[in-house]
């Protein structure tokens, strides 16, 4: 399953190593910012995460809701609000992530001093890093909820 993820002539190369492996399903910016936007924002349909404010473009943001739903980390559902849109679902192996990925991100704020993110956030996750992500998995159960409760 990793070998379609991640291409290239030495794809097996890309085992074993638990860097080697995290790299090669999200070390990608676009995967990144795309579970990003799936585990924080809440954002579940390919209009979502195109209006994010990046600027994915719409081939690159198809081939990696394909590498991400490849790698298990995205569920891709018929939206049951509107049978002709799909949804993409945090998996548990993306919400697995929630701690690294905001880790990451407090780090971020303590480097980038063009940081986006309210002090509060790092104040919140430096303060009480289970209850910060128990509130986003909360977020995401609410989420998913709503939408799939529509069916």
């Amino acid at each position: 399953m990793l070998e379609s993820v991640m291409k290239g002539p030495n794809t097996a190369l890309w085992q074993g190593c638990p860097a080697r492996y995290a790299a090669g399903i999200f070390g990608d910016k676009w995967c990144f910012l795309i579970l990003r936007d799936a585990l924080l924002h809440g954002k579940r349909s390919y209009s979502d995460f195109l209006n994010s404010p990046e600027g994915i473009s719409t081939n690159i943001l198809a081939d990696r809701l394909s590498r991400l739903e490849t790698a298990r980390m995205l569920d891709r559902q018929v939206d049951p609000r509107k049978a002709s849109r799909v949804c993409y679902f945090p998996t548990r192996k993306a919400r697995d992530l929630l701690p690294a990925l905001i880790g990451m991100m407090v780090w971020s704020t303590q480097y980038d001093e063009h940081t986006e993110a309210p002090e509060s956030f790092a104040k919140a996750f430096k303060a009480d890093p289970s209850g910060t992500i128990a509130w986003y998995e909360a977020d995401i159960d609410r989420v998913d909820s709503e939408i799939l409760s529509q069916s």
